[in-house]
């Protein structure tokens, strides 16, 4: 969309890149939750057939504690918040990317339904949102610009919130 307000224009392109990083986000959160509660369920069947067949006296108990650790975690749940999630930003980028000759009032509510889906979303997972942010731009081809993760936050950034952590941009010669 080519604008006359060119200050508009950058902050709908701003807008737009924050949306597209919340799908992808929310996206990578459904699917953890979706693999966690998958491999549990696997695991309690797996016990469960072992201690059925009585292969060992220990299986049933490793069933259970596994089936209760699902059914309070809820992954399964949380996979599903995420999708709610994943949809509502979808919603928004289909809005902003299909509006024909937006002005200040169309950004403003853009800005108010963000803000209204924000308001549901569960505590950020810092690390997995700078890696969405490094997505994003790399498939935007503004990839002379990454959020630097270090090794220790890219392999714990599913389980841990790294909270209060800080990453860098890397300018990346062109």
């Amino acid at each position: 969309m080519k604008m006359k307000n060119k200050a508009l224009e950058h902050q709908i392109a701003d807008l737009d890149f924050a949306v597209e990083k919340s799908m992808r986000y929310h996206q990578r959160r459904r699917g953890f939750y979706d693999r966690t509660h998958k491999s549990i369920m696997f695991f309690v069947v797996l016990a469960g057939s072992a201690a059925f067949s009585g292969i060992g006296e220990y299986f049933g108990a490793i069933a259970a504690m596994l089936a209760a650790a699902d059914l309070v975690w809820s992954p399964s749940h949380k996979a599903r918040d995420h999708e709610m999630l994943f949809r509502r930003f979808s919603e928004l980028a289909i809005a902003i990317r299909t509006a024909a000759l937006p002005d200040r009032s169309t950004y403003e509510e853009w800005v108010q339904a963000r803000i209204n889906i924000e308001t549901n979303e569960p505590p950020i997972y810092w690390a997995l949102e700078a890696d969405c942010d490094n997505e994003v731009r790399r498939a935007w081809g503004k990839d002379n610009e990454l959020v630097s993760i270090g090794w220790l936050s890219r392999w714990t950034m599913y389980l841990l919130r790294h909270e209060g952590a800080h990453y860098e941009m890397m300018r990346l010669a062109a």
